[in-house]
């Protein structure tokens, strides 16, 4: 935790520093005023930096979040595909809210639906589709199926028939409307913890945090030089460009370290 606060604290500083010599470059460059370049890129960069860091608390914490109830989504579903028949209709005969459910063979009937629990594929096909609903529809109720994922065929497929109402829900939609808390899935398979998301490669690669240096020493070169040559502007803005840079390496928080 001590090591977490320390980085953010650098973090902090190093992108306050850069805010802060990007704001004095380009205001001294029009308003050729030191004091007030200095004071101004001063609470500019306080501004920029809170704003900044605030933001990406409040996104850590979202997208923390959300992946975690999504690991715990596929992890749970997954589940489901190794248990046997009986296993998988008595779990979700404990989950339904309604108490009067009729356990069948493969799948479970109330008073108005037929709950359908079906992880024998990855991604239900149209041909499981036509099997499922030969052993339900004629019981002539809403038909619920549920599954990991389903081909769009079956969406197609189910949209064409009338006198019955097919509902397919896939993994996500059968976690929140099935599942519940204290009934916990029969472990025929224990999963390793899943590994976190990463963007792509190349931009893993583009800016791990090994770059900020590079990027910050030669940005600081070209706004330094942009005081003594003639045609500032250019020094300007690619200096700009290399601190910015510099900058999202440290503030990016989703680059993992590409092994070389």
């Amino acid at each position: 935790m001590t090591k977490l606060k320390l980085n953010l604290f650098f973090d902090i500083i190093f992108s306050y520093l850069i805010f802060f010599v990007l704001f004095y470059s380009w205001i001294n460059f029009y308003k050729k005023n030191i004091v007030f370049s200095v004071i101004t890129a001063l609470i500019l960069a306080i501004i920029v930096i809170f704003f900044i860091f605030s933001l990406k608390a409040k996104r850590n914490n979202k997208h923390n979040l959300k992946l975690k109830e999504k690991e715990k989504i596929k992890e749970d579903i997954t589940k489901l595909m190794f248990l046997e028949t009986p296993k998988l209709v008595d779990f979700f005969y404990h989950t339904l809210k309604d108490k009067n459910a009729k356990k069948h063979k493969r799948f479970l009937e109330t008073n108005s639906q037929i709950v359908y629990p079906f992880f024998d594929e990855t991604m239900l096909s149209v041909n499981s589709l036509i099997n499922i609903l030969r052993e339900t529809i004629k019981h002539k109720k809403e038909i619920i199926i549920l599954c990991n994922a389903a081909h769009k065929d079956c969406y197609l497929f189910v949209s064409k028939i009338s006198n019955i109402k097919i509902n397919i829900y896939e993994s996500e939609e059968t976690y929140l409307k099935f599942f519940k808390n204290g009934y916990i899935i029969p472990e025929n398979v224990v999963f390793a913890k899943p590994k976190k998301l990463s963007f792509k490669e190349l931009f893993d690669y583009a800016f791990q945090k090994e770059r900020t240096k590079s990027f910050l020493v030669m940005g600081l070169i070209l706004i330094f030089s942009s005081f003594f040559v003639f045609y500032k502007i250019y020094y300007l803005i690619f200096g700009s460009l290399l601190l910015f840079m510099a900058l999202l390496t440290r503030i990016l928080p989703y680059f993992k370290k590409i092994k070389k």
